[in-house]
């Protein structure tokens, strides 16, 4: 049977859209594999980078930990290398002793630093350094610019160590590229670190570490005792913070402890024991309070203030031989 040249017509016009879509749909599988492939080896890249950085950021906080540690103990060796506290003639203020310390393992003193040996090779740039040549390896470029450095109290048995961080992050083949601003901040416990006022004012012949009291309260006739002859610390709002004692500050604090001098150990040691109140901020300073013997524990050593400006007696639960 014939057909006609009208339905020819409508037949070849079908045959035509229908090809048309055919080649459409093959067009788009190959451009959209051809996509996919291009994104796969940026997506690869992309989460390689986020991974390095994100691990990164896990270490910075560890590392403030070790170098600021580190910091402190330096501060100390250097102290008592000089015989002298912090902030004084030539000698530089803590925060720029710690900064120093922190970063170039160097502390400044004039036109001259000292070089501190704890630190050598384990400054805060010297793991930035690091961490730019690894990244180098995986091709990606990494730029650290440190704001600032500081080490302040948020509480009395504690310091925090803060690094304010501006991290530049790009990929040498320009897949991908950001930048962090960020500040990190991780506390170091004082527990365990010398006290600067024993340091300095004993020659360093006679030094106190710094161990919280295990005396609940002064109610028990042997409290008192414990906390004295151990030198314990116990926290106090007359007193100075930890930092403080670094420039021999003994103004008062919000963060501040005490101990109580043992003045067998400075006569033990050959130094001459002052007749002053035996709360440590006092016995090493200048301040004009009253004072007494104090009846128990009976030592004929031991001293506590009274009345104005402190009533270290009453705080300590003791009284007047």
């Amino acid at each position: 049977m014939a057909v006609s040249k009208g339905k020819k017509g409508i037949f070849f016009t079908f045959a035509a859209v229908a090809l048309s879509l055919v080649i459409i749909f093959s067009f788009r599988v190959y451009t959209d594999y051809g996509l996919k492939d291009q994104m796969d080896p940026i997506e690869s890249r992309v989460t390689t980078m986020n991974s390095f950085i994100t691990s990164m950021e896990k270490d910075i906080e560890n590392v403030i930990f070790i170098v600021g540690f580190r910091s402190l103990l330096s501060i100390e060796d250097y102290m008592m290398d000089h015989d002298t506290f912090l902030n004084i003639g030539n000698y530089p203020s803590l925060d720029v002793a710690f900064e120093g310390s922190f970063l170039n393992g160097a502390i400044p003193r004039g036109a001259t630093e000292d070089k501190m040996p704890l630190m050598d090779n384990n400054t805060f740039l010297n793991w930035t350094q690091r961490m730019e040549e690894e990244a180098n390896k995986t091709d990606i470029t990494l730029d650290f610019t440190i704001n600032d450095v500081t080490i302040t109290h948020s509480e009395p048995w504690q310091v925090d160590v803060s690094v304010d961080l501006t991290i530049s992050v790009k990929d040498r083949k320009k897949t991908a590229s950001w930048s962090i601003d960020r500040e990190f901040t991780k506390q170091i416990n004082i527990t365990g670190f010398v006290d600067p006022l024993y340091l300095v004012n004993n020659d360093g012949k006679v030094n106190n570490t710094i161990r919280k009291t295990i005396v609940p309260d002064f109610n028990d006739e042997d409290d008192l005792d414990t906390h004295l002859i151990n030198s314990y610390y116990i926290e106090h709002s007359d007193a100075p913070s930890y930092l403080m004692r670094f420039e021999n500050d003994l103004g008062s604090s919000s963060y501040g402890i005490e101990s109580l001098v043992n003045s067998e150990e400075i006569e033990d040691a050959g130094l001459v024991p002052k007749i002053r109140s035996a709360v440590d901020f006092v016995y090493y300073g200048a301040q004009v309070v009253q004072i007494c013997e104090v009846e128990d524990p009976s030592y004929n050593w031991f001293y506590l203030d009274f009345n104005s400006p402190y009533d270290h007696l009453d705080f300590y639960n003791a009284e007047c031989d």
